[in-house]
């Protein structure tokens, strides 16, 4: 096999492994879409008005010092207490299984 190839070859593997990377992306922003939608649909039913909601989500923006959209701060497992990226599914120390909200799946 050529140097060619074999770069070829591993850059068609990076493509398939980007693509399939990008489905799950996808896949949870819709999953984190429908579950807002639902929140503020059910948040309006019960007479909490818009602007309260927005305060809400600055307030919770700010709880890492930064005005930015973002939470920045690691997480703790529930099993074992090891602070943890919220990037992981699972605690690197136990390997406890760990959902999109920090929470111990069930």
């Amino acid at each position: 096999m050529t140097t060619n190839s074999v770069k070829s070859n591993q850059t068609s593997v990076r493509a398939i492994q980007n693509e399939s990377h990008i489905d799950t992306l996808s896949e949870k922003i819709d999953q984190l879409y429908i579950m807002n939608l639902a929140a503020l649909e059910l948040l309006t039913e019960l007479g909490i008005t818009q602007s309260q909601i927005m305060k809400k989500i600055e307030e919770i923006d700010l709880r890492d010092g930064k005005l930015d959209g973002k939470l920045s701060q690691p997480t703790e497992c529930s099993d074992c207490g090891h602070r943890i990226s919220k990037r992981r599914t699972n605690c690197f120390y136990c390997g406890s299984k760990i959902n999109s909200f920090g929470f111990k799946a069930t």
